[in-house]
């Protein structure tokens, strides 16, 4: 192969887009003079690496220098251990490190020397970032850094040591966040923060094998500054029940959000408890739009309190009530600003699901529209029953509109 490619690199054609993966480990010292000619005399503008290795691949330190390169994305085994002190990618916009990319130079960290040659580097994607695996000062350092996307899967964790991160990003105005939460978030500067996309889990003894932490537990994990950092934020979206909890758990820490405007809650378990809902509402003074995507939290009737028909004089039926204890007691609603609800039946309509929808229908008093669709296809005789339903509900708001859609 490099053969091939060295037949081609004879001529002075100029590069502008540049690609190379492999499967398996390739000699470097092979590939790294053609790719160096690519690099210095090319003009090579969009750059994209991944390459395997027993050992992780190393990458050519001309690949630090390159004055015209614009986008680079690096991914699978390359290990970055060292970066020049005369690093300087003046043109480099885009950098994504994708897929088991690794840094290993604690003293001099490597991931914020090269972070430090982007001058005007605008958007950062880092993915299946294990920073308990990288060797690093914990540092993520950019001037002018505007997106930034930080994300793993969230599947057993076992830390070794303390972990402390600094956010160093005041440009920064898009945060995508999946992560373990560390022992703590040292800076956090985020002063043009605009959108952000959360999905954090918190951990016990800097372990997580699959169960939530409990009420109890002393968690390793503290996510004050992170929370504390967002408020600015404007449309706020939260990934996961995970991150629910991790609310929950720092609801001390969460600011006033005066500019937050719009909220999306991703919920994939319909039974996991909301109480941090009611903390977030209250600092959110200004929230007009409410998405719930996923499904709504209920109980359904076998989970319910029955209600005590020995109390009722005339002993007349009625349904138990499906409204969780964490969302009863929503008195936030009353004086809740959201003019916009949009809420999944993830279910197709049960009790349960219909009754919250009642809750938040009775209790907002500025809701001008209530969006409601079905997740998955249900018969005409059920479209007719919540049909019938939602616009018999009683509403805290005279001006609220209703739409139904089903699938």
């Amino acid at each position: 192969m490099s053969e091939a490619l060295a037949a081609r690199l004879k001529t002075t054609t100029r590069i502008r887009r540049f690609s190379l993966k492999s499967k398996r480990g390739l000699d470097p010292d092979r590939i790294n003079p053609w790719l160096r000619d690519v690099l210095n005399h090319r003009g090579v503008m969009d750059l994209e690496m991944g390459i395997y290795g027993d050992n992780g691949y190393t990458l050519p330190l001309e690949i630090f220098t390159c004055k015209t390169l614009k986008n680079l994305k690096l991914g699978r085994e390359i290990v970055i251990s060292l970066v020049p002190e005369n690093a300087l990618l003046p043109s480099l916009e885009t950098l994504v490190f994708d897929d088991c990319v690794r840094f290993c130079n604690p003293v001099d960290c490597a991931f914020k020397a090269f972070l430090s040659a982007c001058p005007v580097l605008k958007e950062l994607t880092v993915d299946g970032m294990c920073w308990e695996t990288w060797e690093w000062s914990g540092i993520v350092s950019s001037q002018s850094l505007q997106r930034l996307t930080i994300g793993r899967e969230l599947v057993d964790f076992e830390g070794p040591k303390p972990q402390y991160i600094t956010f160093d990003t005041p440009s920064l105005a898009y945060l995508e966040y999946g992560d373990f939460v560390p022992d703590g978030y040292t800076t956090v500067s985020f002063g043009s923060l605009v959108e952000a996309k959360l999905n954090l889990l918190v951990m016990v003894n800097r372990q997580w094998h699959g169960r939530f932490a409990n009420d109890g537990d002393v968690l390793s994990s503290n996510a004050t500054n992170l929370i504390q950092g967002i408020r600015n934020v404007q449309i706020l979206k939260l990934s996961s029940p995970y991150t629910f909890e991790t609310l929950y758990f720092f609801r001390d820490a969460i600011p006033v959000l005066e500019k937050l405007h719009h909220l999306t809650m991703i919920n994939d378990d319909m039974g996991f408890c909301w109480r941090f809902l009611p903390f977030l509402l209250n600092k959110a003074p200004n929230l007009k739009t409410l998405v719930i995507e996923g499904g709504v939290h209920c109980l359904e009737p076998e989970d319910a309190e029955e209600p005590d028909f020995a109390e009722e004089a005339d002993n007349v039926e009625e349904e138990p009530d499906c409204v969780c204890e964490c969302l009863s007691g929503y008195t936030c609603l009353l004086t809740c600003s959201v003019e916009v609800l949009e809420i999944t039946l993830w279910f197709g309509g049960t009790t349960g699901e219909l009754q919250q929808v009642k809750h938040f229908l009775g209790k907002l008093p500025r809701l001008e529209l209530l969006k409601v669709r079905t997740w998955r296809r249900i018969s005409d005789s059920d479209k007719l029953r919540i049909h019938m339903d939602l616009h018999m509900f009683p509403r805290a708001s005279s001006n609220c509109r209703v739409q139904l859609s089903f699938v």
